[in-house]
């Protein structure tokens, strides 16, 4: 299979994306407070960008995804992103909770109040966390598995096609000549073993933690948002069979419903529901700082974007005529955010836009395609990016891990979370922040090129040894 068109104004929007990120998180962790929480026009209006950023991250996100994962359709119905894509979903799982996680605790494991912690929980409650960690794990493996021969219907084998069929349900639901390969065996082993061992740190800490400590600990951000996102992409084009007519119509459905539940349950109380599910509804007591309303709406909008890229690439002069279409799209979403602002002055008596107003989904759906109609335009005069700026774009995930990890895990437990600076110095630590994440990109590039971590270190010690 040819290796899909690369979209240069999506690299473009990436690089912005990337842009507005690194310095939106330090900006905001580094100056002092009464010049950011200030009244200056210069703070309004980074303010004011700053509010833009998860929309484009998200929304540009979605879009990649879907582009890639539709024009790397095969011939046999196989699509290797999805493989690329549950991988990606976990990652951003992962290290979601990871960077939320009070690291401070880790020290309560071996503590004689940890191993009593650990000793009073409930059997039923021990076995739950061993098998649903055992589970997640070997989906895992089974997904990320690279045996050539086992990587097709790995999961699916697991049931018998006619179990539905027989009478004798019981005795037919499950293939169990699945489970008699040596491979799926050791696979299941280490599984069971490694949810044993990740078991005992996970409710000693879960019991340990104040309800405040779990809240921030269990919230949801960037991350989780779009690995929900990229999930439904995926549970769509299965369900649609790959139909792009009805995966368009179920994506525009899906972001109408997440835009139209984001003022009704937005200021509801859902404490009432299991602490790992609330923060992903609302904001309301949870700390969540993303939940599903309304940033999902920005996924599905993207997913729509990839969609339609995915068609109009196929046309002659695709930059330019794509240009004129989104900022007309775009246009369409400002005008409509203002009608909406206007209908609600009217009726309600005052603007509910910057607080749970879906036109203020809109309007910012509508300046993320505006951008993107210039960056189109851009790619007619910018032929091609330098190829630092395309290895970052193209490793955003891990550039935004690495300058959480340095601003909240290493420099400001350094300094005091309560030190800020000037604007100087805060510029300073911005240039800082970004060739820091030049390095990161290097090495994460070149570790690449060597098959992983670990045969870059075994390649570095016979350098060292010659």
């Amino acid at each position: 299979m040819d290796k899909p068109k690369r979209i240069l104004f999506l690299d473009l929007m990436r690089v912005i994306a990337l842009f507005m990120m690194i310095q939106g998180h330090t900006t905001y962790d580094f100056l002092d407070l009464t010049i950011r929480d200030g009244h200056s026009y210069g703070i309004k209006i980074w303010t004011s960008l700053r509010g833009y950023t998860a929309p484009f991250f998200m929304m540009v996100s979605g879009a990649v995804f879907t582009f890639l994962m539709l024009s790397q359709e095969q011939s046999d119905g196989s699509n290797p992103r999805v493989r690329t894509g549950i991988n990606r979903i976990f990652t951003l799982l992962f290290w979601g909770y990871l960077l939320n996680f009070p690291v401070y605790e880790i020290k309560q494991i071996f503590t004689s109040d940890g191993l009593n912690h650990f000793l009073s929980a409930k059997v039923g409650e021990t076995l739950i966390t061993i098998l649903w960690i055992s589970i997640c794990l070997y989906i895992y493996k089974s997904i990320t598995n690279t045996e050539k021969i086992f990587q097709e219907n790995e999961i699916k084998n697991i049931f018998r096609e006619d179990a539905l069929k027989h009478t004798r349900f019981r005795t037919t639901l499950f293939n169990y000549s699945y489970f008699k390969s040596e491979h799926r065996k050791k696979r299941i082993m280490s599984s069971v073993f490694w949810g044993l061992i990740i078991s005992i740190p996970f409710l000693i800490i879960s019991n340990v933690l104040s309800k405040e400590e779990l809240q921030r600990a269990l919230r949801v951000d960037v991350l989780h948002i779009i690995a929900m996102g990229l999930l439904t992409i995926m549970l769509v084009y299965f369900a649609s069979k790959q139909k792009r007519i009805i995966m368009a119509f179920i994506y525009f459905l899906l972001m109408l419903i997440i835009i139209s539940m984001f003022p009704l349950i937005n200021n509801v109380d859902l404490s009432h529901l299991p602490i790992f599910v609330a923060p992903y509804l609302n904001d309301y007591d949870t700390k969540s700082m993303f939940p599903l309303t309304p940033w999902l709406a920005y996924i599905f909008a993207g997913a729509l974007l990839g969609l339609w890229l995915n068609y109009e690439i196929k046309k002659d002069d695709f930059e330019r005529k794509i240009g004129f279409k989104l900022i007309a799209v775009g246009a369409s979403f400002l005008f409509l955010s203002i009608i909406g602002d206007e209908f609600e002055r009217s009726y309600y008596g005052r603007s509910y836009f910057w607080h749970d107003s879906p036109n203020l989904i809109y309007h910012r759906i509508g300046v993320v395609l505006s951008v993107g109609s210039a960056m189109a335009f851009l790619s007619l005069y910018v032929r091609n990016l330098p190829k630092f700026m395309k290895q970052m774009s193209r490793n955003t995930l891990w550039l935004y891990v690495g300058h959480l990890i340095i601003i909240y895990q290493i420099v400001k437990p350094i300094i005091g979370y309560n030190t800020r600076f000037n604007v100087p110095t805060t510029i300073i630590c911005i240039i800082i922040m970004f060739i820091l994440m030049y390095i990161q990109t290097r090495i994460i590039v070149y570790v690449q090129k060597n098959n992983g971590y670990i045969e870059t270190i075994k390649k570095i010690k016979n350098n060292m040894k010659n």
